[in-house]
């Protein structure tokens, strides 16, 4: 049975663009796992804090501040696009795919690894419930942040792209435990953070439950989706 890590080492290239890259973390992984990696660009919205981290110093990745639906790259620039957790956030997904793909050479890989909602366990659906009232939130401050989403709605995506030979494995580990304290504060937290953005009383209300979830059913994160596709050659 192939896993993420086995498809991953397969794997070669030269040059790789991570879209959204947050605070790089998804990117470092694939200079981690990749049977072999040149050089890496992680571009996101609104510049991180992490970009300066030295866990980035002696590496070949660099970072841009962009937007993910006009990437300003030519044609056929990249080996590999990825994109990770991120495309719920996008505004208009089927453009950021469509630019993505723009930018990725015949014969390259494209890769998605995103959490969806449907057939969760109860853990794993208290994390589709918190990124959910996450979502609510943002939208209230102009963020675009969507509900992530099914399965089905993520292949439907990206089989509308003109790539090729797609490789689809759930990826989810449910070895951890459901009630760890570290975690649980670590979301407690978070939760917190995100109640300072909002005033709403269903919001105010929605977090009061979300708590109380998590002491009584736990957290475990939602299964995600890794594909894997390929861009025709000619």
């Amino acid at each position: 049975m192939k896993t993420v890590d086995a498809m991953l080492n397969a794997i070669h290239a030269e040059t790789l663009l991570d879209v959204a890259t947050g605070r790089g973390d998804f990117l470092l992984s694939l200079q981690q796992q990749l049977g072999s990696f040149g050089s890496g660009i992680g571009i996101d919205n609104k510049p991180s804090d992490e970009w300066k981290s030295d866990k980035f110093t002696d590496l070949p990745i660099t970072f841009m501040q962009m937007d993910a639906s006009q990437l300003e790259f030519e044609d056929a620039s990249f080996d590999l696009v990825s994109i990770s957790n991120s495309l719920h956030h996008m505004p208009d997904p089927c453009k950021t795919l469509a630019e993505m793909v723009r930018v990725l050479k015949p014969g390259g890989y494209f890769i998605l690894y995103e959490m969806y909602t449907d057939n969760q366990t109860p853990e794993q659906q208290t994390h589709t419930l918190l990124h959910q009232w996450w979502g609510k939130v943002d939208s209230t401050s102009g963020i675009c942040h969507r509900s992530p989403y099914t399965r089905d709605e993520l292949i439907k995506l990206i089989e509308c792209s003109t790539l090729d030979n797609w490789q689809l494995l759930d990826d989810l580990d449910l070895s951890g435990d459901a009630f760890d304290p570290e975690m649980l504060n670590i979301l407690n937290k978070n939760i917190d953070n995100y109640l300072a953005k909002t005033k709403e009383a269903d919001l105010i209300n929605e977090a009061v439950s979300l708590r109380q979830r998590l002491q009584t059913i736990g957290f475990q994160s939602a299964t995600e989706l890794f594909a894997l596709g390929e861009k025709r050659s000619s």
